[in-house]
């Protein structure tokens, strides 16, 4: 089989292109941007700021031993990845499904970098604000973003119109056409 044309080729190849370009941004951003020092952009809505960011805290508070919550959230996002991979080859879908599943399986490995960041750095770097937003982020937040707020949409309507097509097709099946 060519590799090539396994349906997990690209989205794996632009996964683990993401998490490189997670990775990249924040080594730059860790060389040449101040700790803790806001630096202007020529963007009025966007704000340098390198900081780093211990833990989960934003969600869950202050939690010690981060290395146990980067391996469980690893173990949860691979068990994800590897879910979504399993339906996309073994189930039939439609085309769009097929490209709103590689979509999510690109971006949910592209956001693992922040989780491995903490793994072994025990920290992940945060590097710009976003104005109004007043706290710091990185590119695999927006890619935990992208996932939340445009692909889930996505999914949930489009679960909701398949659901209503089907249940009206299933509605004509079922009913006789009347005499007049």
């Amino acid at each position: 089989m060519n590799i090539k044309k396994s349906p997990l080729f690209y989205p794996y190849l632009v996964g683990v292109v993401l998490l490189a370009i997670d990775f990249i941004t924040k080594a730059v951003a860790n060389l040449y941007l101040p700790f803790q020092e806001s630096v202007k952009t020529f963007l009025p809505f966007l704000l340098l700021y390198r900081t780093h960011n211990t833990g989960y805290h934003y969600i869950l508070g202050e939690i010690g031993n981060h290395k146990l919550w980067a391996i469980l959230g690893i173990v949860l996002v691979s068990f994800l990845i590897y879910s979504i991979s399993h339906s996309l080859v073994k189930e039939p879908k439609s085309k769009a499904d097929r490209k709103i599943l590689s979509v999510l399986i690109s971006l949910m490995i592209g956001a693992t970098g922040n989780v491995l960041e903490v793994l072994f750095l025990k920290r992940a770097t945060d590097f710009f604000i976003f104005h109004p937003f007043p706290w710091p982020s990185n590119i695999s937040d927006q890619y935990i973003n992208a996932i939340l707020y445009i692909m889930l949409p996505i999914i949930i309507i489009k679960s909701i119109v398949d659901w209503k097509r089907h249940k009206k097709s299933k509605s004509s099946e079922g009913s006789e056409p009347s005499e007049v």
